[in-house]
């Protein structure tokens, strides 16, 4: 945790460099890229967010909206590949969004975000369903 608040602190100041590792951004980041990754005041659904994984990790994913957790507000994340939703990121384990890649298009376009809203949005139609079910 002391080496992601020293990363943190110099994201602040100016983007920090990163290698991605695996292949839950593909196709827009693939294994071995790098990327640069800068603090933001907000972080909207579509951007492609750095963060500090329970498991010790940094984790670039897709951010698809928000959620209270544990009374707090925290993230909804996950990888452009991949199906299953990661935990919620509360907002302190946010580093920041990548703002450089080797990819000649932007990670986050219109219709990314739009798809990202779009995700969100069927998460919490489902969320409610379940709710509904219930009583």
């Amino acid at each position: 945790m002391k080496t992601f608040a020293a990363v943190r602190a110099l994201a602040a100041s100016g983007p920090v460099a990163a290698t991605v590792r695996g292949s839950s951004m593909l196709p827009g980041l693939a294994d071995g890229d790098r990327v640069e990754i800068a603090r933001a005041r907000f972080y909207l659904p579509g951007d492609v967010v750095a963060f500090h994984a329970g498991d010790g990790r940094l984790v670039v994913h897709r951010l698809l909206g928000y959620r209270l957790y544990r009374g707090r507000l925290a993230g909804v994340t996950r990888g452009d590949a991949v199906t299953q939703l990661d935990a919620p990121v509360p907002l302190g384990q946010l580093l920041g969004r990548v703002v450089s890649h080797p990819g000649p298009a932007p990670l986050a376009p219109p219709r990314a975000r739009v798809a990202a809203v779009g995700a969100f949005l069927r998460l919490v139609v489902r969320r409610i369903a379940r709710i509904g079910k219930r009583r």
